[in-house]
């Protein structure tokens, strides 16, 4: 299966070339491992990186051949530009190719163009990585910019180089203003750098044929002001600055919707919006497609505040782990909306057809376990006066004492402790049932992780198929 996805988070080393820019490397004079002929281009997804739209990323994946293509455009050349992945955008242990110059020779330098790929120590020192695993396609000059065109594997087994997969990817940049004499002389914390977060591992879904009679409905907010914190206003090509949407159904009961334009959180908002929490639609930046299989999941979109590191959803029956719906192992907090940014939650909205009853389920560990936990710890620090049960449960966790125990207690909690679950149907009433005290279902079973060419596996020869819900 043919996937379209990229690799971010690198910083291109390329040394300076001669070649006059009339005189691009063409894609057919390079040398490939691949059999396969190269992905279509214009690549099908891209992002600017930064505000002003000099850097552009363009990105397209081979996925049965585990190789990422990646186009960067760069508007305005000077010495050098950087970019590069880590695990949450630090500038620090990144994985990165530079493209610079020493200021005597231009970028089109030597008649053999060559690639470099380079890392960052934990103070931002860059340095050469022994393992060259970036490949040079083709660099061109045209009126809007210097193009350069290369790819990755998505594992190259090399520890110092960043593991490209489903999910958020954290993709680094930086201008080079000087000249550099030599690579070990540039450091990131010294240069203007930045940070966009993309989904790079696409599916390679097609839109399904809609019969001649569906009718369209637009839902438009029109005269949204724009925050300060950002930068830019929400205009066709800012894909990076607009983050999510969500449309929701009021109470058959409300006779009247009060008119407001505002944000969720103003105290200005009419009280009466608080019984509108029915989704009908929702979408957000990187919401996956999935493949068909029982009833039909076609989107996925992984949701929570702070606290979120890491999120991952699969289907378990019968105690056996059966299909990933979703991960994503370098989540971020850039993808937000809903409840309060401290009123944590752990959330995935489904997508699926044809509609069920069922709204919504969530879960929560049960509140008699959860205050002998606040009992229990309050005590083990000498805390003999806890007001556990006098005020709520933010604020007894605001009050706890947090060190290496009370975590790892409080993790065992949430891993062995009964649940209380609360599933509505789409009238908002609850499913009748006993929901209190549930044990935690236990996975006898996981899934296998994926293996990569660099590990001298084969590759499968086709999807696995998904299956029924």
């Amino acid at each position: 299966m043919y996937f379209t996805a990229i690799a971010a988070l690198m910083v291109i080393l390329v040394a300076s070339y001669q070649v006059p820019s009339s005189a691009p490397v063409e894609v057919s004079s390079l040398k490939s491992n691949r059999s396969s002929s190269l992905p279509p281009l214009p690549m099908p997804f891209h992002v600017p990186l930064d505000p002003r739209g000099e850097l552009q990323l363009a990105w397209n994946t081979s996925y049965a051949d585990q190789e990422i293509y990646m186009e960067l455009r760069v508007a305005k050349l000077k010495h050098g530009v950087v970019l590069g992945m880590s695990d949450r955008g630090e500038l620090t242990n990144a994985d990165l190719v530079v493209l610079w110059n020493s200021g005597n020779k231009s970028y089109f330098g030597v008649s053999s163009p060559k690639m470099c790929d380079a890392w960052s120590d934990s103070e931002g020192h860059v340095s050469l990585d022994s393992q060259q695993d970036y490949e040079l396609i083709e660099i061109k000059q045209k009126p809007d910019g210097c193009y350069l065109l290369f790819k990755r594997p998505f594992s190259t087994c090399d520890p110092r180089d960043y593991l490209i997969e489903e999910g958020t990817v954290h993709i680094i940049y930086g201008f080079l203003d000087q000249p550099l004499a030599s690579l070990e002389q540039l450091n990131l914390s010294q240069i203007h750098t930045g940070l966009q977060r993309v989904l790079l591992l696409r599916p390679d879904t097609p839109s399904p044929t809609l019969p001649p009679d569906v009718q369209k409905l637009e839902v438009l907010a029109p005269n949204v002001i724009i925050p300060n914190e950002y930068e830019s206003v929400i205009t066709p090509g800012n894909e990076a600055i607009v983050h999510h949407i969500e449309v929701f159904e009021c109470s058959p009961d409300m006779r009247d919707v009060p008119e407001y334009s505002g944000s969720c959180d103003d105290k200005m908002k009419p009280g009466k919006l608080n019984f509108c929490r029915h989704v009908l639609a929702a979408w957000a930046m990187g919401a996956e497609a999935l493949p068909p299989g029982g009833i039909h999941i076609f989107a996925s979109q992984l949701h929570t505040h702070l606290a979120g590191r890491g999120v991952r959803t699969v289907l378990v029956r019968g105690g056996k782990e059966l299909e990933v719906v979703q991960e994503d192992q370098h989540f971020s907090t850039h993808y937000q909306g809903g409840f309060g940014i401290m009123e944590e939650m752990c959330v995935n909205y489904i997508h699926y057809y044809p509609r069920t009853r069922l709204e919504l389920c969530k879960t929560h560990v049960d509140p008699g376990y959860l205050q002998k936990y606040f009992n229990f710890i309050n005590r083990f620090h000498g805390n003999d006066q806890c007001v556990c049960g006098e005020v709520n449960v933010t604020e007894q966790y605001s009050q706890l004492q947090w060190d290496a125990f009370t975590g790892e207690v409080l993790d065992s909690l949430y891993n062995t402790a009964p649940v209380s679950m609360h599933c509505n149907q789409s009238s908002a009433q609850l499913f009748l049932g006993e929901w209190d005290k549930q044990p935690v279902p236990v996975v006898t079973s996981i899934l296998e992780k994926p293996h990569y060419p660099c590990e001298g596996r084969a590759l499968p020869t086709s999807q696995p198929t998904t299956p029924p819900v």
